[in-house]
């Protein structure tokens, strides 16, 4: 299992979480149980 937690941009939760009504507020659970963390564009573009 991939202990690290995936990097996404706020945009990113909130495009998903438009298109998909039922995981609404999803965003915010995945980032307090440390499954995702919140990076911004620059950050991200770094990481391969």
């Amino acid at each position: 299992m991939n202990t690290k937690p995936r990097k996404v941009r706020q945009e990113d939760i909130d495009a998903f979480e438009e298109r998909s009504p039922f995981y609404r507020g999803i965003g915010k659970r995945m980032v307090e149980h440390g499954i995702w963390e919140i990076v911004e564009e620059e950050e991200k573009a770094c990481e391969t």
